[in-house]
């Protein structure tokens, strides 16, 4: 009979995981206990492109690709629209971030950017990027939990499975099993509003994001609140939200919700992936933070090409790898701060 392997956790990695290994024909067992998570609230927003100079994300060629052909099969599966690709506006903040874009070659995914007829303050214009867009993950992982059900495939877990894979998002920097991978978690504020004549063809990206989810409605997000452990919603991040959109919107705005959960964020800001080098029935499946929509696809398939063919993982994710040097150089530091209180 094929080995059981057991996935802890359904947020947005533990269920793409989860169905990944289920269609290869693994039997898989998975379990979540309803605990807050960050996927419940997070945007499923997806990008070609990061940062302030719109480098490509890491692992770009094999990720796209893998994320596209996943969200693309599972609509047929599930029945449901889940995949929207739509392009982003991205806005110059400033003249000088205006004038240096104007200097450089534009990369693959990017081209210039009319903004001038929407009701938005623009004034140093914007790069339109392709390639992006969002994926629906309420009705994906509502979807997923009852197909896992359905399959016989969902349940507490037990003793005797090959692998355990743990997907618990932000709880892994208090377990004493996976603190030691180096952990620096992210609290995040997101408000739903009403924004009525705002178009609805593009995600807008001015230092925050809003993101058309229907009917006039938008997700407005995120705040960045380091070391932040409540998963509450927080009053100041509110504030921050609506000064931003005050300042971004020529249209007046409603709120209709305010959400907020914490992202698990890697010290190394790449996923994490693997055996623990302590016990190797004990694997990990984290680190996501708020790229999943994009690498967890991917990362799953190469999860499974390593369990069944031997086939490598992207160094960069590989957790023994991780875990060591975290725990060195956590080693390092208190050894440095022995020596300055002597």
């Amino acid at each position: 009979m094929e080995p059981e392997f057991q996935i802890i956790g359904h947020g947005l990695a533990g269920a793409i995981l989860a169905e990944t290994f289920s269609r290869s024909g693994c039997r898989v067992r998975v379990w979540d206990d309803g605990g807050p998570a960050s996927s419940d609230v997070a945007a499923g927003l997806f990008t070609p492109l990061t940062g302030m100079r719109l480098a490509p994300s890491w692992g770009l060629d094999d990720a796209l690709p893998a994320m596209s052909t996943f969200y693309t099969s599972l609509e047929l599966a599930l029945g449901n629209r889940l995949f929207h690709p739509l392009p982003t506006y991205r806005i110059f903040r400033s003249e000088a971030q205006a004038q240096e874009w104007n200097t450089r070659t534009a990369p693959e995914f990017v081209r210039t950017a009319d903004v001038s007829d929407l009701p938005i303050n623009a004034p140093w214009g914007a790069v339109c990027i392709d390639g992006g867009g969002w994926v629906d993950l309420a009705n994906m992982l509502d979807g997923l939990q009852q197909r896992r059900r359905d399959k016989n495939e969902w349940g507490p877990p037990r003793s005797g499975a090959a692998l355990t894979v743990w997907a618990e998002g932000a709880r892994a920097a208090v377990s004493p099993l996976w603190r030691d991978a180096g952990w620096r978690n992210a609290h995040g504020d997101v408000l739903i509003v009403r924004v009525p004549g705002l178009a609805t063809h593009q995600v807008y990206s001015f230092g925050k994001f809003l993101q058309p989810i229907g009917d006039d409605l938008f997700r407005c997000g995120a705040t960045y609140t380091w070391d932040h452990t409540c998963s509450e919603p927080r009053e100041e991040g509110r504030i921050e939200l609506e000064r931003e959109l005050r300042g971004f919107l020529k249209l007046p705005f409603e709120v209709i919700d305010h959400q907020a959960g914490i992202r698990p964020v890697a010290v190394a800001r790449v996923p994490i992936v693997g055996p623990h080098p302590d016990d190797d029935h004990q694997w990990i499946f984290n680190g996501f933070a708020s790229k999943g929509v994009l690498y967890a696809p991917w990362l799953a398939a190469r999860l499974l090409d390593y369990v069944r063919e031997g086939r490598a993982l992207p160094a960069e994710t590989w957790a023994p790898r991780r875990i060591e040097r975290n725990r060195a150089r956590v080693a390092t530091a208190q050894n440095k701060a022995s020596c300055r209180s002597d």
